[in-house]
């Protein structure tokens, strides 16, 4: 039985081309006119990737987490189908919905990896809605090139292979699972070579990055050009997006963003949330209103 991310949130599903996605909010510590903050997590996880800092975030935001399809409580209608373009879609379909039954029409996105992908797209295609954008290790800034697609499509896009390299990958980009939250997110990766239609949806993601179109610096559909206030997230010892290519490349497709250099791997809030925290919280407080303020140290 799954443990809630966060204790009292309100639970719904809404209907995307990929499948019916689990969608929670929190009331946040000022009620429901507190600002809204959407979290868009990692390939493989869920929304509980970010355990260690969702509870101090919703004290002052109203938290909204999405399980992508296929992950956590969502379904995927057909798992080899599921792209990083679609995920941006079905983000698209979340916030059509916030706005539809919650009156929700502005937030703030924080997404990690291929959700730090689509957070971006968001920022670039529905700047009506977005407050500011956390990317943390944002997927989207690979250089494109034979062995970069070969590894997308030939390697972690098979099952055969996949299985027998997500956990030990997981494993290092975790940082050697020092928290309760990166060992609970380890758990998570090494149960997918177990689940087929889950390591089916983690193949298929990892093939659409092979996609022209998921450069978020080449031609086909350059990002950047929103106004939004934008905080750069990097870990110094990510071994999957290198803080030295990726996140050199994210900072110059995005000059006008805030960029903060951490001693963690792939999942920075995961594996040291309090200077997490310290970096994300001015940086909410000062692009969100706020009546109230909330100590930003985790447990």
């Amino acid at each position: 039985m799954e443990v809630p991310l966060i204790e009292g949130a309100l639970a719904f599903t809404v209907s995307t081309a990929l499948g019916e996605v689990a969608v929670r909010m929190t009331d946040g510590h000022q009620g429901c006119d507190a600002p809204v903050l959407l979290l868009l997590h990692a390939n493989p996880g869920d929304s509980r990737d970010f355990a260690a800092v969702a509870p101090v975030l919703a004290r002052e935001w109203r938290v909204v987490t999405v399980d992508w399809p296929g992950y956590g409580q969502s379904t995927a209608a057909d798992p080899h189908r599921v792209t990083a373009d679609g995920l941006v879609a079905t983000a698209e379909d979340v916030l059509d919905a916030l706005a539809a039954r919650h009156g929700i029409r502005r937030v703030c996105v924080l997404g990690n990896s291929v959700g730090g992908y689509a957070a971006a797209r968001l920022a670039q295609r529905r700047a009506d809605a977005v407050d500011g954008v956390i990317l943390v290790d944002p997927a989207g800034f690979t250089p494109q090139n034979a062995a970069t697609r070969f590894f997308c499509r030939q390697v972690m896009g098979r099952q055969f292979f996949a299985r027998m390299l997500v956990a030990p990958l997981a494993r290092a980009y975790l940082g050697g699972l020092r928290t309760p939250s990166a060992r609970a997110t380890y758990a998570r990766a090494r149960r997918l070579r177990h689940e087929p239609r889950r390591l089916a949806v983690h193949c298929a993601l990892w093939r659409s990055f092979a996609d022209p179109r998921c450069d978020l610096t080449g031609p086909a559909d350059p990002v950047g050009g929103w106004t939004a206030p934008t905080l750069l997230v990097w870990g110094r010892r990510d071994p999957v997006l290198s803080a030295a290519v990726d996140g050199r490349r994210a900072r110059r497709a995005l000059p006008h963003a805030r960029s903060v250099l951490l001693a963690t791997g792939h999942e920075p809030f995961s594996e040291r949330p309090r200077e997490f925290l310290a970096e994300v919280i001015p940086f909410l407080r000062q692009h969100t209103p706020s009546a109230t303020g909330v100590d930003g140290a985790a447990g």
